[in-house]
């Protein structure tokens, strides 16, 4: 478990993992902070917003397998490219991911 000393460590872990993760399989902004074993979920959101556009964004998600507010629409063909299994739910989005199916971990 790594600790890092300053915001650009903690920004420069962030876009490493959100980099690894492999089409088709997504981690929860927390599971993305926990990552660097310290809560985050919102630090994390907040790194993607701003230095993100260049990375697989759509593969970090809400808990629940939610897709990132406000992202929905322009996450779904992403989706549908890498073969993320998704699931109908009753949101504005009408699916959510299937995160028994989807969730991914870096290897230690």
């Amino acid at each position: 478990m790594a600790v890092f000393a300053t915001s650009g460590d903690y920004t420069d872990a962030v876009l490493q993992v959100v980099a690894a993760i492999p089409a088709g399989r997504v981690m929860t902004y927390g599971d993305v902070a926990w990552t660097f074993g310290r809560p985050g979920a919102r630090a994390v959101g907040m790194v993607l917003r701003h230095h993100g556009g260049h990375l697989p964004w759509w593969r970090v998600i809400r808990a629940g397998g939610h897709p990132p507010t406000g992202l929905e629409a322009e996450a779904r063909p992403h989706y549908d490219a890498e073969g993320t299994p998704l699931v109908p739910a009753d949101t504005a989005a009408g699916y959510r991911i299937d995160l028994s199916r989807a969730a991914w971990a870096p290897a230690d």
